[in-house]
Parts: C-alpha cells; structure tokens; sequence
C-alpha cells in the first residue's frame, strides 16, 4: 500500500503529574479525544516500561513461534473473535498469532504458559503480567479520560470490566513469501478492530498504516511508544453520543 508521509499525534502520558482533576489531565484528555476522532490512533509515550522488560517481551516472543505447530495450535478457546492461535492462512501467508484470552482472569497467563512448557514457566508469567500491567494503568487512563470527554464517567467501570486479550503477533518478513505481481508486502491487510481501543508495540520494524481520508499513513514511533488505535466499539459510542 502506498503510503504518505505525515505523522500521526503523539501525547505523553509519562508525567507523574497527571492525575485527574488537575489541568494537565484536562489539556490531554482534550488532546486524545481529538485525535482520536481525526487519526484514530496516536502515538502513546509511556515510561511504566523499562527497555529491557520491553526487550524480555519480544525475545520471548521469538521463542513462541518457533515452537512446533502442533504445540502452537494448543492455544485455542471456545470464546469467538479469532481469540487463540492463527495462522496457516493461504490468503494472509505472514501472519502468525497467539493470545492470552481474558487476561483480567489471574490464572490467564500460567495457563497460557503451561502449553508451551508443561511444567511451568514462572519467568514468562511474571515477565508478562509486569509489562501487561503497566499498559493496564494507561488503558484506564485513556479510557477515564474519553469517557470523560463524552459525559460519561459514572460508568467507567463497566468498561474497565470489559474483556482484555494480549496477543503476540508475528510477520514472515517479505523475502520468504510469495509477492504479487505488483511487488507488494501487505502484512495481515486493511481491517479495523472490534474492540474499544488497541495497544501496539512494534519491535524494530515499523510495519503499520492508518488509513485517513483514503490516505495511508506510516505509523512511525520510537522505539519505546505504543501505537493506540480506536477500535469500532469507540467509533459506536462516540457516534451514538452525538
């Protein structure tokens, strides 16, 4: 997909002093909600993740995917929405991934982990409940403060109940797939998602579009930001609100 240079909006949310009620969390919750109405994505600075839990998530993430597709194909549930492995898709022949389904359940992770080492894996569980965690707290933050800007914030915490899912996902890089005849690498292709708002961190490779106005833009960020995006739950709400 072609694509144009323009960068999406960035907003930190890393200073300890943005707490509710204060004038930096009105001047950002501003700020969100306009670009996520405009882009339907941003880039999110967040300092909750030290680099090398960051590093410890993507080099565990490696090791997930090389296991054999016997195991990989374990990571199934009765939920539906694509919630476990994917993968083995004639028509999307780079995409592969695995999901933590309900992650708010405390037992969601051991139960993860116990499919691929039987017996147990304490280090990933708490390697991923950490860096988990901390994007917990800015999901709430960013939730509060939409629900905020739409009038709405005596029912954040039926949101907050909501289901959460944390997804490892890999790319098969272009060099080990079938092109087209028109030469182009588009990944998993144009989509939204179904939820209410979607974390991204992306290693090394900046591999993500935003389509605006017919326009795909690059999503672009440093290496230690988190790409946002708004999901169809968030366009339902704030279109049924006004």
């Amino acid at each position: 997909m072609a694509s144009t240079k323009v960068k999406i909006p960035t907003i930190d949310f890393s200073n300890p002093e943005l707490k509710p009620n204060t004038p930096l969390w009105e001047s950002t919750k501003i700020q969100l909600f306009e670009a996520l109405q405009e882009y339907g994505c941003i880039e999110a600075i967040y300092g909750e993740n030290p680099n090398e839990t960051r590093e410890g998530i993507f080099d565990i993430e490696k090791k997930l995917f090389e296991f054999p597709l016997e195991t990989k194909m374990k990571n199934h549930s009765e939920i539906p929405l694509h919630i476990g492995y994917i993968g083995q898709i004639p028509h999307l022949p780079s995409y592969e991934s695995l999901c933590i389904p309900n992650f708010l359940n405390p037992q969601s992770v051991e139960n993860f982990a116990n499919i691929f080492w039987p017996h147990g894996n304490p280090e990933f569980c708490n390697l991923v409940k950490s860096y988990a965690n901390s994007l917990l707290k800015l999901d709430e933050m960013m939730k509060r403060m939409i629900l905020e800007n739409l009038g709405l914030e005596t029912h954040i915490n039926e949101l907050l109940d909501n289901f959460v899912l944390f997804r490892f996902t890999h790319y098969k890089g272009p060099s080990i797939i079938n092109k087209d005849e028109n030469n182009k690498y588009d990944g998993l292709g144009a989509h939204t998602d179904n939820n209410f708002l979607t974390f991204i961190a992306q290693n090394q490779v900046n591999g993500l579009q935003i389509n605006k106005n017919g326009e795909w833009i690059d999503a672009s960020i440093s290496p230690n930001s988190f790409v946002v995006l708004s999901g169809d739950s968030f366009k339902v709400s704030v279109t049924h609100f006004f």
